[in-house]
């Protein structure tokens, strides 16, 4: 045989004015909460510039000043504290600069270094640089991808065939013309030349 259980709240049964039986549980759903963090910073400021406003009085009457040199000397307080502190956005933007000029200096070793792989002459080196559209390089990681920087240095060298690398690597010295033999006006000028 099944006994029969019913709940039993014992919070009904405490001693004193607070026992109240169990809050049933709210179904409704609940809003979010949305908070105003610039109207909080305001308010937060507001408060500090009370607080602090109220001290700088209260130290100037200690040091005996009227009512008109106690504005003075508080004015004067705040410019020298606005003064002493440094301008955040200057800072930033100081940041910002020198990051993308470490990123330019980056990637300009980076496309030399391919450069020179790909065997362009020192000479010609700063130009198809100065050409090449580098702006892609860096990839989102803050890494160099060097295939972009390939693929940016051939196109200057497609778009101006004048600065690809020559195919013949010249190695020492060359004597005589390319290919031509000596004429005899040449040849009479050269026995001229050497008394024969």
């Amino acid at each position: 045989m099944r006994k029969q259980v019913m709940p039993m709240h014992l919070q009904f049964f405490a001693d004193g004015e607070d026992a109240q039986p169990p809050a049933e549980p709210d179904t409704q759903p609940q809003q979010a909460i949305q908070i105003d963090y610039d109207k909080l910073a305001q308010i937060v400021t507001g408060k500090q510039t009370a607080v602090e406003d109220t001290v700088l009085k209260g130290y100037f009457r200690q040091q005996g000043l009227s009512q008109e040199e106690m504005k003075q000397a508080i004015q004067a307080f705040k410019e020298q504290k606005a003064a002493s502190q440094p301008d955040v956005n200057a800072l930033q933007s100081q940041i910002k600069t020198i990051q993308a000029e470490a990123q330019r200096a980056v990637i300009e070793k980076e496309a030399v270094l391919e450069a020179v792989q790909l065997g362009i002459d020192a000479k010609t080196m700063p130009y198809v640089l100065k050409m090449a559209d580098l702006s892609e390089a860096m990839g989102q990681d803050g890494k160099v991808d060097n295939e972009v920087l390939k693929n940016a240095i051939n196109k200057v060298l497609e778009d101006v065939p004048q600065l690809k690398p020559s195919q013949e690597k010249q190695w020492g010295f060359r004597v005589g013309g390319e290919g031509q033999q000596p004429t005899g006006t040449d040849n009479e000028a050269l026995k001229k030349a050497f008394g024969i």
